[in-house]
């Protein structure tokens, strides 16, 4: 294995992680003024409500564990891209993927929430890696091939959401079109196998939801960040 690539997966998993409880708490106790949903105030989180830490000192292990895990998690994802194609770049988005997709995944869980402030910095990093490799190379074709694959997934979600009856939201089509642009860096293949999974994962879910006659509406972000991974990882 490439040890900077090893150094930059392990540094930057461990940070994030010290940050990611507390952006979770903070992006689930303070929804956004347009979305018709009450903010959660300290002391007030009873057993229905999301999971919010209470206190400091909770808070502080939360940070530590998730720093450890996110660390050795990211250490994972770059010895199994340790033969891609693209090298550091390559690695640099699938970081960025990985770490704003565990935070994505937990707030969608929690309040069947994508936040796009969060996907916006995403993407913003991935293009600025995207379009610093291309003009160190002189080749802009996995810069290309990234942007169209993103409006790609983007435009095939967003068909999905004014479709009759489908539940998705908005914050699906921004996730669609920031995994498409990640998965566009791998090549069409990856593109195809990362639009097609989450339907696939989703399925047992929405069979156990129709059997049980629940009506909440499935959150997607984890299904579309695990396929996105999986393929990948597949690919490489």
């Amino acid at each position: 294995m490439n040890p900077p690539a090893l150094e930059l997966a392990l540094c930057c998993g461990a940070l994030v992680g010290l940050v990611l409880p507390h952006a979770y708490t903070w992006l689930v106790v303070n929804p956004p003024a347009g979305a018709g949903l009450p903010p959660f105030k300290a002391g007030e989180c009873g057993n229905s409500a999301p999971l919010c830490v209470r206190s400091g000192l909770v808070l502080v292990v939360a940070s530590e564990l998730c720093g450890v895990g996110l660390a050795v998690a990211s250490a994972g994802l770059a010895w199994l891209l340790r033969d891609a194609p693209g090298g550091l770049p390559l690695l640099a988005v699938w970081l960025v993927v990985m770490h704003t997709g565990v935070l994505l995944v937990a707030v969608d869980v929690a309040v069947r929430r994508l936040p796009t402030p969060v996907i916006g910095v995403a993407a913003l990093a991935v293009g600025v890696v995207l379009a610093g490799q291309a003009a160190a190379t002189g080749q802009a074709r996995t810069l290309v091939t990234a942007a169209l694959a993103a409006v790609a997934l983007g435009g095939l979600y967003l068909a999905l959401v004014l479709a009759a009856g489908s539940r998705m939201g908005l914050g699906d089509v921004r996730l669609a079109a920031l995994l498409g642009a990640a998965l566009g860096t791998a090549g069409w293949p990856a593109v195809f196998v990362g639009g097609l999974l989450p339907f696939v994962l989703a399925v047992p879910e929405a069979l156990a939801r129709l059997a049980l006659r629940r009506t909440r509406s499935i959150a997607f972000g984890p299904y579309l960040v695990a396929g996105a991974l999986i393929a990948v990882v597949a690919k490489s």
